[in-house]
């Protein structure tokens, strides 16, 4: 009964690391996500709009993400840093612990990346620019 009790643990503590494994892997190579992205286009009503000139120059924003799961923002949608997390198509920032935006990845290349950020109930589609 022991042994029995024993293997069922064991079994039991494989099949929920593998699951924390899951639930915690990025659908996309992690040395794509780090390094610095620049805020391309927004989405509004009437469509994309480019915010890489100066009309819009108010709008620019970028962010880098380091391999060690901090990062650090600067531009329209604040400046500062904290950690992050990447899991599924999913990237979460925390500051200071808590949650400050969410980022759900509707594409993403190696050099571009569509995205919906989202923040206490409102969101918005960007476009980022690996620089």
């Amino acid at each position: 009964m022991k042994k029995i009790l024993i293997a069922f643990v064991a079994v039991l503590s494989l099949l929920c690391s593998c699951s924390k494994e899951d639930v915690n892997k990025f659908d996309y190579p992690m040395d794509t996500l780090c390094g610095t992205w620049e805020g391309i286009a927004v989405k509004t009503d009437s469509g994309w709009i480019d915010i890489t000139g100066s009309a819009f120059s108010k709008f620019q924003f970028s962010i880098t993400f380091h391999s060690d799961g901090t990062y650090y923002g600067k531009g329209y949608f604040g400046t500062g840093g904290g950690t992050y997390k990447a899991f599924g198509k999913t990237i979460e920032t925390y500051v200071d612990g808590e949650l400050y935006y969410t980022y759900h990845v509707n594409s993403m290349t190696s050099n571009q990346a569509e995205l919906t950020m989202s923040a206490k109930g409102s969101s918005m589609e960007i476009r980022v620019q690996k620089k």
